[in-house]
């Protein structure tokens, strides 16, 4: 079969190479044949690190007895989760973080597929969350890193460190941890910075260091084309443990010895007020143009407050509807259509769509305390 659908998407476009998703590559009951993989000219894997020493070895071990495949990551995991849902166990003595691990694999994959050029590159399951392929009480997938709202997940920040030359630094969890004051909690980040040091209320933690790939030795014994880095680590991500105490929690990124970004996050009060942006100023008058409006809760200086779940009402008024309402919770089953939503973990997003006539739409958002606060979009021809 797979020979008559290659012959006929080769004489259709010959221009381009036939794949196969192999989710099976390696498995203990029907493992994909090497009969077949011989057959395609880019071998597509699914999970290329789920079968036994695979989970190490990855593409090398066909590599070694078939050097002229080609290959590719057809669908891999992702560091997937639920967007800024923090836990550090069930006991409220014993620190037991669920957020320091599961970038791991993710990380290891990468580092492989980046430094082996017969791997073309890599497919994540999944960019994006996703409804079904869920268990109760959920409604979606949480594989994606940005979830249902558009919103990035921590492990966006993995790919934008990985993938962009401008400075990235991204730190994590919130700093809300009322009742674990004096215990020793992870705090990580994801940097292309050479370098981050943090600070806890003024007080430095100490830096850590990274550098992927690294430099080798260049233009004589035991020189470097660039100063080396003396990373402190040999992950996509940088780790510290220490003390929790409410207030300021900065982390600065240096490249060179020179600060590049710094990133501050902040121990929150209680929700004062809300905050509505728009993505755009004005949409098109065709019954099918849409705006975007980011929902926050903030406290009385103006953070977001990480752990806020308050319901918010929201009314329309102009020529336009509230197409649909989403807070990235996967266990939350409000109707899409409905006219109010809870924020989860302090955000939430709102969609216009236009109507027929030109004119003005104004959404006004009340919630649980806070006076309501309103956006303006124009509808233009």
């Amino acid at each position: 079969m797979y020979k008559k659908l290659a012959s006929l998407f080769h004489s259709e476009d010959p221009t381009r190479p036939v794949t196969v998703a192999c989710d099976n590559i390696a498995a203990d009951g029907k493992p994909a044949k090497i009969e077949f993989l011989n057959l395609l000219d880019i071998v597509g894997y699914n999970y290329v690190d789920r079968w036994h020493e695979r989970r190490e070895l990855y593409y090398s071990i066909y590599r070694h007895d078939h050097p002229s495949w080609k290959m590719i990551g057809t669908e891999s995991g992702s560091a997937g989760s639920v967007r800024a849902n923090y836990s550090l166990g069930s006991s409220t003595e014993v620190v037991n973080a669920g957020y320091n691990s599961r970038m791991i694999r993710a990380e290891q994959l990468w580092k492989f597929v980046a430094i082996n050029p017969y791997v073309i590159g890599d497919f994540m399951w999944t960019g994006i969350d996703y409804l079904g392929e869920s268990r109760w009480p959920s409604k979606s997938a949480s594989s994606g890193i940005i979830d249902l709202c558009g919103f990035p997940k921590d492990g966006f920040f993995i790919y934008k460190s990985q993938w962009t030359k401008e400075p990235v630094l991204h730190i994590f969890p919130h700093w809300n941890w009322l009742g674990r004051e004096g215990q020793v909690i992870p705090v990580l980040a994801y940097t292309n910075c050479d370098a981050v040091e943090l600070f806890i209320n003024g007080k430095s933690y100490g830096e850590k260091r990274q550098e992927f790939p690294r430099q080798g030795t260049s233009g004589g014994w035991n020189s470097y084309a660039t100063p080396p880095v003396n990373s402190t680590t040999a992950d996509l991500h940088l780790s510290w443990d220490v003390t929790y105490e409410p207030g300021t929690l900065k982390a600065v990124g240096k490249k060179n010895g020179k600060i590049v970004c710094t990133e501050v996050i902040r121990t929150t009060g209680k929700l004062a007020s809300i905050k509505l942006t728009s993505d755009c100023k004005q949409i098109t008058a065709d019954n099918q143009d849409v705006a975007q409006i980011r929902v926050e809760v903030l406290d009385a200086k103006g953070n977001i407050v990480p752990t806020a779940d308050n319901l918010i009402k929201f009314n329309l008024k102009g020529n336009g509807k509230l197409l649909g309402l989403e807070n990235g919770d996967p266990s939350d089953h409000e109707p899409y259509n409905s006219d109010q939503r809870k924020v989860f973990n302090g955000l939430g997003l709102a969609i216009i769509q236009a109507g027929k006539t030109p004119g003005k739409i104004t959404l006004t958002a009340s919630g649980e305390g806070p006076d309501g606060i309103s956006v303006e979009i124009l509808i233009l021809k």
